[in-house]
């Protein structure tokens, strides 16, 4: 998916979190729709890039370039970062006279809140209480808000999914090359977006005269969790050896793993959600926001 008009005023973008996974996509299609980026991070680069300024949030000028001088007015914004932080910037963000917004939030408010594991549900919440806090403070500043909810993000590169899969699979303990050790069948249905089709939705939503408050963005195609495994191993030449471990063999094997100080990386709960459906329609945001995303293409 791409969207370039963003023709409503032509003026500055501002990016809060623009090193992010999604970042690195949104700020190449500002370029390519002739738009300023103005890439707010606390890892500023020390050089402008690509004709994009730099600053860290709270700062009165830009770190880099000379697009956002002192003083200089930003309406749009784009906020990438986790979305519990937007409030600690709303001061700076007021200061720079702004008036629309478009977070970027995840599916996981729904997904986790009824999860067995308190750390998931914990993030849930957080998520709705960040998403609660921003859309009352936009409120009360008479800021457009619109809030993105995507499924799980990838680029197959960066990202801590797919590429973490693919590194997995092509070097995996013990020199097993391909084995995939997967909880149960591993069938739920997953639904990866597309970072660069997630930057896309930002910046349709950014164009939109009233877009909706909150959207879904998910994947163009749906597949089960053991067959997105499968797909990643043959997009990189890779075998696959999906090898089915019992729930109850696998909670055993995770707890002996944590006590002796390893399995660390794999958040609690992941290997039972590869049997949970994590996917959802993005019918109001092709409608609204002409959101066509991609097939999966790891």
């Amino acid at each position: 998916m791409k969207h370039h008009r963003l023709d409503r005023d032509g003026g500055s973008v501002g990016v809060l979190g623009a090193t992010s996974l999604v970042g690195r996509h949104l700020l190449e299609q500002l370029a390519a729709a002739g738009r300023k980026g103005v890439a707010c991070s606390r890892s500023a680069p020390r050089a402008a890039t690509h004709g994009v300024s730099w600053r860290v949030p709270g700062s009165a000028a830009a770190t880099t370039g000379s697009a956002a001088a002192a003083g200089e007015r930003i309406p749009d914004w784009i906020a990438l970062c986790p979305i519990w932080a937007i409030p600690e910037h709303v001061t700076w963000l007021e200061s720079l006279g702004i008036e629309r917004l478009v977070a970027v939030s995840s599916q996981s408010v729904i997904t986790k809140r009824s999860s067995p594991h308190a750390a998931e549900r914990e993030i849930a919440a957080r998520l709705a209480a960040a998403e609660a806090a921003v859309a009352e403070w936009a409120a009360g500043r008479h800021v457009g808000l619109c809030i993105l909810r995507p499924t799980m993000i990838y680029d197959g590169v960066h990202d801590g999914n797919v590429a973490a899969i693919a590194s997995f699979l092509a070097r995996p303990p013990l020199g097993l090359r391909g084995f995939f050790p997967v909880c149960g069948p591993a069938r739920g249905l997953r639904q990866p977006v597309h970072a660069d089709d997630v930057a896309a939705a930002c910046l349709a939503a950014l164009d939109h005269p009233a877009p909706a408050a909150m959207y879904a963005i998910s994947g163009g195609e749906i597949l089960g969790y053991r067959e997105m495994v499968e797909r990643i191993g043959q997009a990189r030449g890779l075998p696959v050896r999906i090898i089915e471990i019992p729930p109850v063999i696998w909670r055993i094997a995770e707890s002996i793993a944590r006590r002796l100080g390893r399995g660390h990386g794999l958040p609690a709960g992941a290997a039972a959600r590869m049997n949970d459906d994590l996917s959802c329609d993005h019918v109001a945001a092709s409608r609204d926001l002409g959101f066509r995303p991609r097939s999966f293409l790891p």
